[in-house]
């Protein structure tokens, strides 16, 4: 974890004692988010790479992959650069952590929005009803935007979107085949080696970390495993200890018709756990129920939401303190019914009975819904995807490995960026990608601009739409094109679908050849660059405080 070396505030007056910049404070926002745009700028596009980073302390370097990190490890440039550079720094971080990419990107039209912007001020413009068109364009572009997005394919063009992330075929390979069966709201669990190795598993049912109560529960001993096919299930909140309590979970699921058992529990123990182990070693002529006992390892809220969601899949109820009922009074309508349980390597899987899934649809849109409207680096929000997760009915697991620890990590979090992106591409659609379908938004702004009879608000649009072309003029730079204002162009007025393929120097179909982008990360990205851009253009002053707060997070 690194530390912000200086804490910033923006103001429109002093409040507090400190050093303050001013009057020309948007000039100092402006040099520290070009110091890290020309930091970033060279890995844009095809032609660019992973940032190599020294670690002085530990005498290490680090091999980056995504602008949020890189940008993350730097602490301080210089007093009059760090103001600037901490706004753009914590903007590309929250956005690489809501969607997995576009940092670069949004960092460049940042930029060239604030270097417009101040340009036109300079030159007599109103600040504020500038910066009030640029947020009408805002609105205008992604709308042009959202009109541009083609829903997705198949695994194909997943893969091709995954490409846009990492420089990896095989890996974005297998992750476009995974994204393709787990949908957009799927989970990945990533597995790390010590060796080469790339494979991916696809889990069915819902995945939830257990252990089991007793060895002699399971089905196969020699292998650890147990299998239980339509068995009733029992969910509940509270150790089960007592016999009377087990003998009435047994009594209500022979009541129900049931032929095996499994109880999810916080444990179970001394004289109810010999008794269900007494009925389930009867031979199996005699034995009336086939039992399994775990207890799951998620503790707290977790928990809690596991058990809930259990209920949901086997329509049991939660004895103890959250159902209506304890263990004691159990009926046999308080026994679910699943239509195939497994537990072995200490996992539970339980599949739906498929007379469930219509219920269960109405718990998927909500935490959906919820999903939707929450901030992307929200601590619940891992937990509320793998409710959904489980509630939809897969899991995958991806193993990725590499002889050394920094290829490993690169890979990870390669992985876990483009598994964002995944979901972000079945969510919203694709677009041109190179920063082409920025360019298509000029059009709409041109438009807009022209039907404006307010000067300075016209103004604010046409800064957003000469500030789209940024990131595709800095690809086409990378890639040494010689004069990137006519390949510009020409993309302009071909219009969606074309992009400019940099390794083929031409012009091309985004759809046909796979060179795409998520039109929820453009999106995005185009959010965030306009909401830097407007505040750094909008501030009268910055302060320093002498004794800054210390902070983790960007």
């Amino acid at each position: 974890m690194n530390k912000t070396k200086y804490s910033s505030t923006s103001l429109n007056r002093v409040t507090r004692p400190g050093i303050a910049f001013q009057p020309d404070a948007s000039k100092y926002f402006y040099a520290g988010i070009t110091a890290l745009a020309e930091m970033l700028a060279p890995s844009l596009g095809p032609s660019g790479g992973s940032v190599l980073s020294y670690d002085s302390t530990r005498r290490k370097v680090e091999v980056i992959g995504d602008a949020a990190t890189t940008l993350r490890r730097m602490i301080s440039l210089r007093p009059e650069l760090d103001v600037g550079a901490m706004l753009a720094r914590g903007a590309v971080w929250r956005l690489e952590q809501q969607v997995g990419d576009g940092g670069t990107t949004a960092l460049l039209l940042m930029r060239a929005l604030v270097e417009e912007g101040l340009r036109q001020v300079s030159a007599g413009a109103n600040a504020m009803r500038m910066i009030e068109g640029i947020r009408r364009g805002a609105a205008v572009a992604l709308a042009a935007l959202r009109s541009q997005a083609q829903p997705i394919t198949g695994e194909r063009s997943l893969a091709a979107a995954a490409r846009t992330v990492m420089q990896d075929d095989d890996l974005a390979a297998v992750l476009g085949e995974l994204s393709y069966l787990l949908g957009a709201n799927g989970h990945l669990q990533i597995e790390s080696y010590v060796a080469p190795y790339l494979e991916r598993q696809y889990l069915g049912g819902a995945h939830y970390s257990a252990e089991i109560n007793s060895m002699y529960f399971y089905s196969e001993p020699e292998r650890k495993r147990t299998v239980l096919t339509t068995p009733g299930v029992a969910l509940l909140d509270k150790p089960l200890q007592e016999a009377e309590q087990a003998l009435a979970l047994l009594e209500a699921a022979v009541g129900g018709g049931h032929k095996a058992l499994l109880i999810v529990a916080p444990d179970i123990t001394g004289p109810a756990l010999n008794l269900l182990v007494a009925n389930h070693m009867q031979p199996a002529d005699k034995r009336k129920l086939a039992i399994l006992g775990v207890k799951p390892k998620a503790v707290g809220d977790e928990r809690r939401f596991a058990l809930l969601d259990l209920a949901a899949m086997t329509g049991a109820s939660v004895l103890g303190e959250i159902g209506e009922r304890t263990a004691r009074s159990s009926q046999p309508d308080d026994i679910g019914r699943a239509q195939r349980v497994e537990f072995g390597d200490k996992n539970l899987v339980v599949t739906m009975d498929s007379s469930r899934r219509e219920l269960v649809q109405e718990q998927i849109a909500d935490l959906s819904r919820r999903l939707a409207s929450m901030a992307y680096d929200e601590e619940e929000r891992p937990l509320l995807t793998k409710r959904l997760a489980a509630l939809t009915g897969g899991i995958g697991v991806l193993k990725i490995g590499a002889y050394h620890q920094a290829a490993r990590d690169l890979r990870r979090a390669q992985a876990e960026r483009a598994w964002k992106v995944l979901s972000a591409v079945q969510r919203g659609g694709v677009v041109a990608g190179g920063g082409a379908a920025l360019l298509h938004c000029q059009p709409a702004l041109t438009h807009a601009a022209a039907a404006e009879t307010e000067t300075d608000i016209k103004t604010g649009l046409e800064v957003l739409g000469r500030a789209l072309a940024a990131p595709q003029r800095q690809i086409l730079v990378n890639a040494g094109v010689a004069a990137p204002a006519l390949p510009i162009q020409q993309l302009i007025e071909q219009g969606a679908p074309a992009a400019f393929d940099v390794l083929q120097n031409r012009i091309v179909d985004a759809q046909n050849s796979g060179l795409l982008d998520a039109a929820d990360v453009l999106a995005a990205v185009l959010q965030s660059a306009v909401s830097g851009a407007t505040m750094a253009l909008s501030t009268d002053a910055i302060v320093y405080h002498r004794k800054p707060q210390q902070s983790l997070t960007p």
